[in-house]
């Protein structure tokens, strides 16, 4: 009778907690399992929060969602009036990046709320490297976006974090490293050394209709904010239907693996404009990536036929001809004799373009236009970072992540599809996985590179596992006077940075006489496939990445090391010719050829700041 009646009651207060609850718990889990949001809304509150668990370990202890509008706060107060999950499996291609076919599965929980009359929808997916949120409201009309509650609150006590703080003037960029202040440049990478993970927090699918937000750090908690800019500009105004850009994590367990070799921030945006696709689907030919050789840093600039031959013997692409190439060209070398003489080589040419050309969408057209009409296949739009809104545009922080700097960048995108154009952006705010919806968007700065000459290895080795995780990056690789590294450290970069459009920084007679360029004129501007083999954040990298059936290993250390590569990603049973250029000196390389198989375990000597290179080829 006793153990009835204890029975009984135990049973009764169970339904009396659950009565009483003001928490509704949701669970979203990756297809692999290994990853588990938990997103709660608080009925009392009328607030939403999440946290997330990567293989049975917190990784992000209570954080909340939320967004202040115009049209309501909805950081509190919200009423939760409907829910639906479903799994998104699909498979797309694109013409750069670090695979060929890109395969975006993810589980996905929708919580729709109401308040004041307007609903707001958030997304929420998790994929096997990661997981995201996004905010949706429909309607239609204008409204102004005020700022959002939405952080990451990372669990653990031990960090380094990585990236730059904030404001940083993209085009004259901080170098990327460890780094320790209140505000920080998306994105983050952050290892928590408690649980044994690193993370890379950031925003994905951004454009005019909102701003490229930075993160104001309290300890351990990453608040998403607006650019400080944006209020000498006016408020954030979009329009109904709404989708804000969605915040991202990416998770990778003990080692930045998984970090390294995500596309999340593709998966994240919209599928490719069909503008730039054929009737059957595939892209139009005119979107293709390529090698370049550039004259700005090289000089020159007023020997365009001299580049072109230079590019035709290596065997590449295109030739991109930096500022005022129309005013030094003249006579039979004036732009369209000289685009005309290109294309009896075989090489495409790319001009030089300042964004005051650009920052009305009338001028943006007429300019494009006179490029398209020249038989220009592209142009690099620079100084994104001088706005026209202020005399003095240096006085502007982070002028390139506000609203109207993004706005500039979306006419620029749809303009470039009605002139098949290639873009490169310089000066912008970094790419968010934009190339997936615009894939002739093949480059963008946003990057301490090799226009400038003091720059240490460590900001070289942070940017794998930050810039280039985002999106293609335009450090303009090689040369031999400006670079930290060796001659060695510096052919790695052709493999270890990717780009649509891989720029070379030296002379282009310099890249035909030196010894690496055995190797360099045939490692390809797209990939098929990526290993990340082993490295830390700003200390040293080795990745794998095959085009076809040949395998490219790049290498590059700040300190001295020895690097052990074992080729077990190679197929069984075949046999592969191994080209290598390893470091001797800090100027030259040695050279070797070997045959290796899938049991091969390869190790090179790093010097200071040095690096390798190999190529792998089947034999026969």
């Amino acid at each position: 009778m006793t153990r009835l009646f204890f029975k009984t009651s135990m049973i009764v207060m169970a339904l009396f907690m659950c009565a009483c609850s003001t928490e509704k718990n949701f669970t979203v889990s990756s297809p692999d399992g290994n990853i588990v949001a938990t997103l709660t809304y608080d009925k009392e509150t009328g607030q939403l929060n999440y946290k997330v668990q990567s293989i049975g370990k917190e990784i992000i202890i209570k954080s909340p969602i939320g967004i202040s509008t115009g049209n309501g706060d909805f950081r509190s107060g919200m009423k939760l009036v409907g829910k639906s999950v479903k799994m998104i499996d699909e498979t797309y291609q694109l013409p750069q990046g670090k695979v060929s076919t890109y395969r975006n599965n993810a589980n996905e929980q929708t919580l729709q709320f109401s308040k004041n009359g307007q609903q707001l929808d958030v997304l929420f997916r998790v994929y096997n490297d990661g997981i995201a949120f996004r905010f949706v409201m429909p309607g239609d009309g204008e409204i102004e976006m005020i700022e959002e509650s939405s952080a990451i609150n990372l669990a653990g006590e031990n960090f380094t974090y990585y990236g730059q703080n904030h404001p940083n003037r993209y085009g004259y960029e901080s170098a990327l490293g460890p780094i320790e202040g209140e505000r920080m440049s998306n994105a983050v990478l952050a290892h928590l050394k408690d649980v044994d993970h690193f993370v890379l927090m950031a925003q994905a699918a951004t454009n005019g209709q909102y701003v490229q937000c930075h993160f104001q750090r309290t300890g351990s908690s990453f608040r998403y904010s607006f650019p400080i800019d944006q209020p000498r500009i006016g408020p954030v105004i979009a329009t109904l239907p709404f989708q804000s850009p969605w915040r991202a994590v990416v998770i990778s367990p003990k080692n930045p693996s998984q970090i390294v070799e995500t596309y999340l921030m593709e998966n994240l945006n919209p599928p490719t404009d069909r503008a730039f696709l054929n009737a059957d689907g595939t892209l139009k030919e005119w979107i293709k990536s390529g090698r370049v050789m550039w004259d700005f840093i090289a000089r020159d600039g007023d020997k365009p036929r001299m580049w072109i031959d230079a590019v035709a013997e290596m065997g590449w692409e295109y030739y991109m001809a930096d500022a005022g190439f129309a005013k030094k060209w003249g006579g039979n070398d004036s732009v369209p004799e000289v685009v005309k003489y290109a294309d009896s080589k075989n090489v495409n040419v790319i001009g030089w373009a300042h964004t005051r050309e650009f920052d009305t969408r009338e001028k943006a057209d007429s300019t494009m236009g006179r490029y398209a009409d020249w038989g220009l296949k592209g142009a690099k739009i620079d100084f994104f970072d001088q706005n026209t809104l202020s005399e003095n545009p240096k006085d502007w922080k982070d002028y390139q992540d506000t609203q109207q700097s993004l706005k500039m960048r979306d006419w620029i995108f749809d303009l470039g599809i009605q002139n098949s154009f290639l873009l490169e952006l310089h000066g912008n705010t970094i790419p968010t996985g934009e190339r997936r919806q615009y894939p002739n968007l093949m480059t963008l700065e946003g990057v301490d590179g090799m226009e400038r000459r003091t720059k240490p290895a460590s900001n070289d080795l942070t940017i794998p596992y930050i810039r280039n995780v985002m999106g293609p990056v335009s450090y303009t690789i090689v040369h031999f006077e400006r670079s930290p590294g060796t001659h060695a450290y510096q052919m790695a970069m052709s493999i270890v940075y990717e780009a649509g459009l891989m720029i070379y920084a030296e002379h282009g007679k310099k890249l035909l006489e030196w010894p690496g360029r055995e190797m360099i004129k045939d490692v390809p501007s797209n990939w098929d496939e990526i290993r990340f083999i082993d490295g830390m954040p700003g200390s040293h990298i080795i990745i794998a990445r095959r085009k076809g059936n040949d395998w490219f290993i790049g290498g590059m250390t700040d300190a001295v090391r020895t690097a052990n590569i074992p080729l077990d990603f190679l197929a069984d049973g075949k046999e592969y010719n191994a080209l290598i250029f390893r470091d001797e000196t800090h100027t030259t390389m040695l050279k070797g050829t070997h045959t290796v198989t899938k049991a091969t375990n390869l190790s090179f000597a790093m010097l200071e700041r040095g690096g390798f290179a190999v190529r792998l080829s089947p034999k026969n």
